[in-house]
This record gives C-alpha cells, sequence and structure tokens, in this order.
C-alpha cells in the first residue's frame, strides 16, 4: 500500500522481485531500467522470456531470476500511446494490476519497476505518472519505481494536476471537444449513456464552431454536462 521513487540503478533496489516491459518478440523494451537488467541477465534471462511465447498487452508473467539480484522477474506488455483512442490508458492500468496481482500470487510483497510505456512508448509523462501511482496506492505490496530520466524523477514528486478546461471548442458527429490548459484537447462522447474521455493532441478542424453552418450549436446546458463528465472521468 506504498509506492517510493528513486533513480538508482533497478539491479541496487532493495525489493523481492522487478519487473521490466517487453516487446512483441519478448525482448526487453527501450529504457535504462529495463536495459539493466536484460543486460544483467544475459541469453539466460532471454530465454526465460521467450518461455511464454506469446504475452497480449495488460497482461503479465514471471520467469527466474537468472542470476538477479531478486526471487523472481516478472514481465508485462506495455501498450504504445498511438493517437490516445485505442485504449492505452485502460491497458496501461491492467498492465500494472496483471503484475501487482502476479506478485501477490508469487508471495512478493515489494516489486521494483520503470515507470512503463513512459518514454520509450512515447505515452504523456504525466497520465504515465498519474496511472502508475494510483495503481500503486490500491496494491497492498510497496511499489518502487525507477524514474530513467530526471525529468521523469522530477514529475513524479509532484502532485497530480487534471489539466483544466480553457474553452468549449465544437462538436462533430458524436463528440464535443474541450481545449484544455497544457496544450491538447479532451474529446468527450456526447452519448447521455457513454461517459466517455480522450485526451488528444490535435482536433480536426470540423469541430471549430461556426466551420459547418448546417451544425446547430450545442445549448449550454448539454456543454455544462460534458465539462462535468470530463472533470469526474479517470479516463
Amino acid at each position: 500500500m506504498s509506492y517510493r521513487v528513486t533513480q538508482e540503478d533497478i539491479l541496487a533496489a532493495k525489493a523481492d522481485a522487478a519487473a521490466l516491459s517487453v516487446e512483441i518478440a519478448l525482448d526487453a523494451s527501450d529504457g535504462r531500467a529495463c536495459r539493466s537488467l536484460a543486460a544483467a541477465g544475459g541469453e539466460a534471462l532471454r530465454r526465460e522470456l521467450r518461455k511464454q511465447k506469446f504475452l497480449p498487452v495488460g497482461s503479465a508473467a514471471a520467469a527466474e531470476p537468472c542470476g538477479l539480484p531478486f526471487r523472481k522477474i516478472l514481465f508485462t506488455a506495455a501498450p504504445r500511446w498511438l493517437t490516445g483512442k485505442a485504449n492505452e490508458m485502460l491497458a496501461l492500468h491492467r498492465c500494472y494490476q496483471s503484475l501487482f496481482a502476479l506478485a501477490d500470487e508469487l508471495g512478493c510483497r515489494s516489486l521494483a519497476l520503470p515507470f512503463l510505456s513512459s518514454w520509450y512508448y512515447r505515452f504523456p509523462l504525466s497520465e504515465a505518472v498519474r496511472i502508475a501511482r494510483s495503481e500503486a496506492e490500491r496494491w497492498s505490496g510497496e511499489a518502487v519505481f525507477i524514474a530513467d530520466t530526471p525529468e521523469l524523477y522530477e514529475l513524479s514528486q509532484k502532485p497530480y494536476r487534471r489539466p483544466e478546461i480553457v474553452s468549449y471548442i465544437g462538436w462533430y458527429r458524436d463528440h464535443a471537444i474541450f481545449e484544455l490548459d497544457d496544450g491538447r484537447f479532451a474529446r468527450v462522447d456526447l452519448r447521455p449513456e457513454i461517459t466517455d474521455v480522450t485526451l488528444i493532441p490535435y482536433f480536426e478542424a470540423c469541430y471549430r464552431v461556426g466551420n459547418n453552418p448546417l451544425q446547430p450549436p450545442l445549448p449550454e446546458a448539454e456543454i455544462a454536462r460534458l465539462r462535468r463528465i470530463y472533470e469526474g472521468n479517470d479516463w
């Protein structure tokens, strides 16, 4: 039920197990912590990882330590950031959930791991850190996060701040767009039965108010409802 962040080499972390992210071919992903584990484990660790054959995104598996200073090595297939519309945040939540559940199953009460998907898979850093912390806080063990860069470490020391809405841009088909104060945009589903929010780096021109004279404006009450969905959504 606790976590801490360090910039030390993951091999020096005091933990029962260590975790890394792997590619489709089950090779270690890029990133300082993953490279350090892969280099120290060598060919023996590579063979252990490849025993899994296939690992779906969001799932986790375990390997023998191969001489590394841990009881077990856990690994997961972390998501790449594409457009923000491919359930990347949900997949990253599931990676941590899978790792922590597997650590519990193996009797490991502490786990050293990187901030998954943060640099090497181009995930927005603030969201990668937020998801890591939120899942670590739900786990009964101790998560030791290895920050691969000083920028990531500095970001991890700050409380998460949800980007605030600056203005309403417009709507098209079944989504409305709001401009956020961090330079991104929030895409909010208009359908009442769906409370879906997606953070995107840009918006299509068709969303701009007045771009389509045949598109009626949204009522102020509807815009206010969509704002509340954004403010209450955990993506």
